[in-house]
């Protein structure tokens, strides 16, 4: 396990909470004009505003070398799945309250840390064992719970999907993206991604107005933020570090949820997330021993 002091542990989790509340702000303003327009319409423009960050902050910078891959399986490979995390995820949040979905996709950070035992040889613990147990009851009360009062069923389904391919998605980061750059490895897979989008939303082109382009725009590009941020932070550290703060999305969508969408969350639902968090918890815990 990497060794580090409390100043960069400090670091590690501010800017993975900062990240995750990037994506939450950003699928908010998705979610709000999500069932307005075709799917595939709205991840074509969502996933291409994503790509912008890169390329203004390239703009300005003046200079481009820093896309320059030789890896060009790597990110047609990243590119599809991220087509897929996309699609699952972000219709999933359309369909669904935010205090359900965050709960169900937050399985994913679960699965990663778990990927990072058996792929990175990372160490495996009693507290990664009941972190796991922990959080997928959490994910299955909520997932019942959903189901029996009649919530979407694709909705949950597809998040599902979702979590799993995130954590494949961030899985590739650590195995394969040593030698790329941080640009490279955001800007491909979401411009891939959003000219899969594109392509499978032909035929269902319509008029958007001007106010919900606006809020797609800036969703899309929120999201592209956030991933290049969480990016670079998985390029650094051990997964289990910047996977557990993935946990505040249940808080941010909680207060969103109400906020925002008027949704008040029930006690089967705030119990499974009590759950999912004490999952971050047990992991939050070991680190701290560990270092």
């Amino acid at each position: 396990m990497i060794s580090l002091n409390f100043q960069k542990q400090s670091n590690i989790y501010l800017i993975g909470f900062i990240a995750y509340f990037i994506f939450s702000i950003g699928d908010t303003l998705i979610k709000l004009v999500g069932t307005t327009y075709p799917y595939t319409l709205i991840f074509a423009i969502s996933t291409f505003t994503g790509s912008l960050p890169v390329i203004i902050y390239l703009i300005f910078k003046k200079n481009f070398q820093e896309l320059k891959t030789k890896k060009y399986l790597l990110h047609l490979l990243r590119g599809i799945l991220m087509a897929i995390v996309a699609y699952s995820i972000l219709k999933g949040i359309i369909l669904l309250p935010l205090s359900i979905s965050y709960p169900i996709l937050l399985s994913a950070p679960v699965i990663l840390s778990f990927m990072g035992i058996i792929f990175l040889k990372e160490k495996i613990n009693v507290y990664k064992i009941l972190s796991l147990i922990i959080a997928m009851l959490g994910v299955f009360l909520v997932s019942g719970f959903s189901i029996n009062q009649g919530y979407n069923f694709e909705g949950i389904l597809l998040l599902g999907i979702g979590a799993i391919c995130v954590a494949v998605l961030d899985l590739s980061v650590r195995l394969y993206g040593k030698n790329e750059s941080t640009l490279s490895l955001s800007f491909y897979s979401l411009f891939i991604s959003s000219i899969i989008f594109t392509i499978l939303s032909f035929g269902s082109w319509t008029k958007i107005a001007f106010d919900d382009l606006l809020l797609l725009i800036t969703g899309g590009a929120l999201d592209g933020i956030g991933m290049l941020i969480l990016v670079f932070s998985l390029k650094r550290i051990e997964a289990s570090y910047i996977s557990i703060t993935h946990y505040s999305q249940i808080i941010y969508g909680l207060i969103i949820g109400y906020l925002v969408f008027n949704h008040t969350p029930s006690y089967m639902e705030l119990f499974g997330g009590v759950f999912v968090l004490s999952s971050g918890w047990l992991i939050y815990l070991k680190l701290n021993q560990s270092n």
